[in-house]
């Protein structure tokens, strides 16, 4: 197999990664945003003109990462893994001075460990044994981050783009006791079905994410506008054309959400936390402290989605009356919601699922914090 490589300044293949669950949304997501998605495991690939890692960037919600492949080359042993190294083209991500940091995968590789691959990138780019301690410091965020996958015989290389997570949107300075990643909450939304014009309730509001993330859906506001990524630290960074996009995407946005969003807690402290999130994010929410248990229907609003992550028990207390209170969110759900659909992030818990007592139209299995849960989809009847 002949080395394969991208030629950045003619056509992009990028990667990009979701947390688990999140696959269809972000494949429906990048779909409607116009750029031909294929669903891999893990994430969707991508092809398109120069900049497409960019766009992808700053305008996907519900990404983790953008890679951006830079080669993918048969690598048998250490001699072929350093040839194919030395041959890729990284001129336009890495300007050959700071030593890129590797992050390493293995899958039915004939390494035995990420040392060997170091062996290999030093012998490729000739580094120094001081230069070679920090090629695997998973501590760096600076400098360039190149993502080395071998499967088998095969070795695929890309740069990370992104640099900080993609869920670090800039806004959610505080997090409640429970906090939900922007990604996930997003994704979640898009699997719902939220269409930015109907009214979003969330009655657990806690730092306001799913509000948050709502409202920027709902005036299509771009949801990396408001911080940096590491493409912008590479050699072929062009500062004016990125202000263009950047341009481009702030004119889309509108100036306010087209749907009513309300949220409720029963903890003023949250509600504070959400109040100051949203500020930051430039939205106005309407937030009321309510108990769940006898939290009453919107006045004036509905038909629309409902959406809650309730606790857990892992991370708000083990002593609280979980069963109790699933039962209480279920019923107030049948009593005020009565026509809404609700989207409802539980953990893999059978006996809390059916303390909620809510038709399980649709429950799929989703990631949140590491922690094994379903997202429980229904009309409320």
């Amino acid at each position: 197999m002949p080395l394969q490589v991208t030629n950045v300044q003619q056509r992009e293949h990028i990667f990009v990664s979701a947390l688990p669950g999140l696959e269809p949304a972000l494949e429906s997501e990048a779909g409607v945003l116009g750029f031909s998605p294929r669903r891999v495991e893990g994430g969707v690939e991508l092809t398109g003109a120069p900049g497409l890692h960019q766009e992808a960037n700053l305008r996907l919600r519900t990404a983790s990462r953008v890679l951006l492949r830079l080669g993918r080359f048969p690598a048998p042993d250490a001699g072929a893994l350093a040839r194919g190294l030395a041959g890729l083209p990284l001129s336009s991500v890495w300007d050959g001075r700071a030593v890129p940091r590797l992050s390493v995968a293995l899958h039915r590789a004939r390494f035995k460990g990420p040392d060997a691959v170091l062996a290999a990138a030093a012998r490729a780019w000739g580094l120094s044994s001081v230069e070679r301690a920090g090629v695997l410091d998973e501590e760096s965020s600076e400098g360039l981050t190149l993502l080395v996958r071998l499967e088998g015989d095969t070795c695929t290389v890309s740069a990370d783009t992104s640099g900080e997570p993609l869920h670090r949107r800039g806004y959610r300075q505080e997090v409640s006791r429970a906090p939900l990643r922007e990604t996930l909450a997003a994704g979640i939304l898009v699997l719902a079905g939220y269409d930015g014009v109907e009214p979003l309730v969330d009655p657990m509001c806690g730092s306001g994410t799913f509000l948050i993330e709502g409202a920027w859906m709902s005036r299509r506001r771009a949801p990396g506008l408001e911080r940096a990524f590491a493409f912008e630290r590479f050699p072929g960074f062009d500062a004016a054309d990125w202000g263009a996009r950047k341009a481009r995407a702030e004119a889309e946005s509108l100036p306010a959400p087209r749907s009513a969003l309300r949220g409720y807690d029963i903890n003023a402290g949250a509600l504070g936390t959400a109040r100051r999130n949203a500020r930051r994010a430039g939205v106005t929410l309407t937030l009321e402290r309510q108990d769940v248990r006898t939290l009453a229907a919107p006045a004036g609003l509905g038909p629309g989605l409902v959406v809650v992550n309730p606790p857990y028990g892992k991370r708000v207390g083990e002593a609280e009356d979980l069963p109790g209170l699933y039962r209480a969110l279920g019923a107030t759900f049948r009593r005020a919601f009565t026509g809404w659909r609700a989207a409802v992030l539980v953990p893999e818990d059978t006996g809390l699922i059916r303390a909620l007592g809510l038709p399980e139209e649709r429950n799929l299995p989703v990631r949140n914090g590491g922690l094994r849960c379903r997202l429980l989809l229904c009309t409320l009847r």
